[in-house]
């Protein structure tokens, strides 16, 4: 078989450029530190990178929305705090108040330190973050949740809560309601509250009971008709009648169990119906006109301090429970955070395998491929050197 001269250059010129163009290739992963440059290098590498890449770009966004939720309720939490810490000056002031040793004047400067509380919380309740969304408006970030006046506070935001996505299928609340936060207290004993009537002419004071066994959720009146004796009601309707009264026994009612104390005068009453909820600005109103107008002997001033006193203790409880919830959300977003590093760095393992370079293996490749180059030069100088006019 004869070749002829333009075959003999075109065979030697192709098997140049297949020599120069993987030569290059080489060179450009080495520059690139990648040994997929392009996709044509390795499609089947390049598409598993891609995948790869975007879950590690999506795990990266969770990771910086965790971070997120994180400071927001961490600062969240911080204000809880505060509140908390508030309430516990307040039941300090409470004991001071109920001891006996107080009169008016000093009654009334506590009354001026529980203002400065009530102010207190109002503030902490209309805190907004770093971007203006108050953090107790719940949906309503940029409506300001309390308004304040005579005394009164009105929540004007909503029951839900801002929300970040920390994971494919998580939201988390970054935000409460001021209305669950603020006003979903318990009165009472947080079963059934006590109260004594308004118009009571005696001496009777009424704390705050105890469950015995379960309560039954009904209303009960108790109605003096002498300083010894009284009637039941159950929902306004007759229950007993000419029941024996000492002070300070137990009286037990559809598993509501009080103690009244004192003397009550004929025509006293006293309630025992079940807890409702109560703000804790309500709460510290009442303590402050109960300090500007109270008589601290009196048993009306008493029986005010009771129901006082178990509000703030039930609005200190409420504060460590939300408290709690949110530690839990912390504890939660800790847990995703460490679970996505672990997968931000099992993603890096994966790219580096589809895609980073193999330095030893590419240079040995490199220098392999320069002989061969060398070679091939070589060789087709001496072939398109061969001619018989060499001969002649």
């Amino acid at each position: 078989m004869r070749i002829s001269t333009p075959q003999i250059y075109a065979n030697g010129t192709n098997g140049l450029l297949r020599n120069q163009y993987d030569l290059y290739r080489l060179q450009n992963q080495l520059s690139t530190a990648r040994k997929i440059v392009t996709p044509a290098d390795d499609p089947v590498a390049a598409a598993q990178a891609l995948l790869t890449e975007q879950k590690k770009n999506v795990n990266a966004q969770f990771l910086d929305n965790q971070a997120n939720a994180a400071a927001q309720l961490k600062e969240l939490e911080s204000l809880m705090a505060s509140v908390g810490e508030a309430l516990i000056q307040s039941k300090v002031r409470w004991v001071e108040a109920g001891d006996g040793a107080y009169g008016d004047e000093q009654l009334k400067s506590l009354a001026m330190d529980i203002r400065g509380k009530f102010a207190e919380l109002l503030g902490i309740a209309n805190n907004a973050d770093s971007n203006g969304l108050y953090r107790f408006a719940g949906y309503q970030g940029s409506t300001q949740p309390f308004a304040e006046q005579g005394g009164v506070v009105t929540y004007q935001g909503d029951s839900g809560a801002r929300q970040l996505q920390v994971e494919a299928s998580r939201f988390m609340d970054v935000s409460f309601s001021g209305r669950a936060f603020f006003e979903a207290v318990p009165t009472g004993n947080g079963v059934f509250v006590a109260n004594a009537d308004a118009g009571n002419t005696g001496n009777g004071v009424v704390d705050n009971g105890s469950v015995v066994g379960s309560y039954d959720g009904n209303t009960y009146e108790i109605q003096f008709t002498s300083p010894t004796t009284y009637d039941v009601l159950q929902n306004g309707l007759p229950f007993s009648t000419g029941n024996a009264y000492a002070s300070g026994d137990a009286i037990t009612l559809g598993g509501a169990q009080i103690a009244i104390s004192g003397v009550p005068a004929a025509g006293d009453a006293f309630t025992i119906e079940p807890s409702r909820e109560e703000s804790i600005f309500a709460t510290l109103d009442k303590f402050i006109r109960t300090l500007e107008t109270g008589n601290a002997s009196s048993a009306e001033f008493q029986n005010a301090m009771y129901r006082i006193g178990a509000s703030l203790d039930q609005g200190l409880q409420h504060v460590v429970d939300q408290r709690a919830v949110v530690g839990a959300r912390m504890l939660e977003l800790e847990n995703l955070t460490n679970l996505g590093a672990d997968l931000d760095v099992q993603y890096d393992m994966q790219l580096s395998s589809l895609v980073d370079l193999d330095y030893a293996s590419t240079i040995s490749d490199l220098a392999q491929k320069e002989l061969q180059l060398q070679a091939a030069q070589a060789s087709f100088v001496k072939v398109t050197g061969l001619s018989l006019f060499n001969y002649i």
